[in-house]
C-alpha cells in the first residue's frame, strides 16, 4: 500500500513538473507546512508481539498400559516435584510380580539341584548351564515385573503447573499415551518472532535494552533477559524465535499463553554509522529525471528549492532518507505538488521536528 502511495505521488508530481510555473509577480506567497529535519532515530526501537511460554512443557504418559484408577490432579493446580499425578489399576502388575517371584524361586531350586547332581557326576555340564540360564532369565523377568509396577504410577518430575488433563479418570490408556500436560513455570519466558533483516544487523556486543509490557499493566514495563534463539527460521515467515526470561516479581498472575508487547532498544550506531533522517511520506515528490526529491525551505529568502534524495524503507507514515538531507534543514511536508523552483512560501505554523518515528528497518 505504501509503495502505491509513493508511485501515485510520483505520477502527480511529474505532471505538475511539466506545467510552467506561474508568473512570480502574480503568484501570492503560499502558506506551507514546514518541518525541521532531525536524525532518523536517537536509538533504534522495535516493538514485537510476544507470547508467554513456560520454561518447560511436558506431556506425561505411562510406560505401560492399563486402566486409570487414580487421577488426583486438577487443571490449573500447582504441584510439587514428586507429587502423585496419576496411577493405573495395580492388580495385574501385582499378579505379574508374584508370578515372577515364584518362577524365580523354582528356577533357583532347579539350579541348586543341578549343581548337586553335577558335583556327584550325574548331571552333565550342559544341564547345569541350562539351569543357570533359566535362573538368569527368571531374575530378569522379576526385575521387569517390579519395574512395570513402578511404571503404573506417575509422579511430577518437577515443580509445575497442571495446564491440561488430556484424558479422564478410569480411561484405559496405552503405553506412551499422554494423560496430563505439566508446565515448569518457575521461570516464565516471552517468545517473539524476529525478522532476518534485524538479526543480520545486531550481534551480542551491541548494547540492547529489552522490556515487556502487558495490557492489564499499562503503566509498567519489566526488564527481560535473553535466553535462547532458535537457529532455524520459520519456513513460511522466515523469522527466528527468540526467547526472553521475565522477572519473577511481576505483580500479576502471568500464565503461559498470555500476550505482551516486547520493546527492543538498540543504542545509536548499532545499526549504521549514518542512520540518515526520516521525513513524512508527504514530503516526497517525484524528480523530473526520475527518483524522488524534497522541497527545502530557505528561511532567509523565504523560498523553496528542489533537492534529489535517496530514500529507504517506509515505516508507518515516514520514509527513511539515506542521502540528500541533513538534520536541521527545513522542508515542506504538505502540498509539494504545487511548488516550483524559487517559489516564495511562508511557514503555516512554527517549524516542528520530524524524524521521531522508530523502527529498525
Amino acid at each position: 500500500m505504501k509503495t502505491l502511495i509513493l508511485v501515485a505521488l510520483a505520477g502527480v508530481a511529474v505532471l505538475a513538473a511539466c506545467s510552467p510555473p506561474p508568473d512570480a509577480d502574480e503568484a501570492p506567497v503560499r502558506a506551507a507546512r514546514i518541518e525541521q529535519v532531525q536524525p532518523a532515530q536517537s536509538a533504534a526501537v522495535r516493538d514485537f508481539v510476544g507470547r508467554v511460554e513456560a520454561r518447560l512443557t511436558v506431556d506425561l504418559s505411562f510406560q505401560v498400559g492399563g486402566r486409570l484408577a487414580d487421577f488426583p490432579v486438577s487443571e490449573g493446580a500447582q504441584i510439587d516435584q514428586g507429587a502423585p499425578v496419576a496411577a493405573l489399576e495395580s492388580q495385574d502388575f501385582e499378579r505379574a510380580l508374584r508370578e515372577a517371584r515364584v518362577q524365580l524361586q523354582q528356577a533357583e531350586q532347579n539350579l541348586d539341584r543341578q549343581r548337586t547332581l553335577h558335583q556327584r557326576g550325574i548331571a552333565s555340564d550342559a544341564a547345569l548351564e541350562d539351569a543357570q540360564t533359566a535362573y538368569d532369565l527368571r531374575a530378569v523377568a522379576l526385575d521387569n515385573a517390579r519395574q512395570n509396577r513402578q511404571y503404573a504410577a506417575i509422579a511430577a518430575p518437577f515443580d509445575g503447573l497442571v495446564s491440561r488433563r488430556l484424558v479422564d479418570n478410569f480411561t484405559t490408556v496405552a503405553p506412551g499415551q499422554p494423560v496430563v500436560r505439566l508446565q515448569d513455570v518457575g521461570e516464565l519466558r516471552v517468545a517473539i518472532q524476529v525478522p532476518e533483516s534485524v538479526l543480520a544487523l545486531v550481534d551480542d556486543t551491541e548494547p540492547v535494552e529489552m522490556t515487556a509490557r502487558f495490557p492489564f499493566l499499562p503503566d509498567q514495563s519489566f526488564p527481560l533477559e535473553f535466553r535462547e534463539l532458535e537457529a532455524e527460521p520459520d519456513q513460511a515467515s522466515q523469522t527466528y524465535t527468540a526467547l526472553f526470561a521475565l522477572p519473577s516479581d511481576i505483580p500479576a498472575n502471568i500464565l503461559p499463553g498470555m500476550t505482551s508487547n516486547v520493546r527492543i532498544v538498540i543504542e545509536p550506531g548499532a545499526l549504521s554509522e549514518n542512520p540518515g533522517v526520516r521525513v513524512p511520506v508527504t514530503a516526497l515528490a517525484a524528480a523530473p529525471e526520475g527518483g524522488f526529491q524534497v522541497w527545502v525551505f530557505n528561511p532567509a529568502e523565504g523560498q523553496v528549492s528542489a533537492r534529489r534524495v535517496a530514500v529507504g524503507p517506509v515505516t508507518g507514515e515516514t520514509v527513511l532518507v539515506e542521502d540528500g538531507l541533513e538534520a536541521g534543514e527545513q522542508i515542506v511536508t504538505a502540498g509539494v505538488t504545487a511548488l516550483h523552483e524559487g517559489m516564495s512560501v511562508r511557514p503555516l505554523q512554527r517549524a516542528v521536528r520530524t524524524g521521531s518515528a522508530s523502527g529498525l528497518f
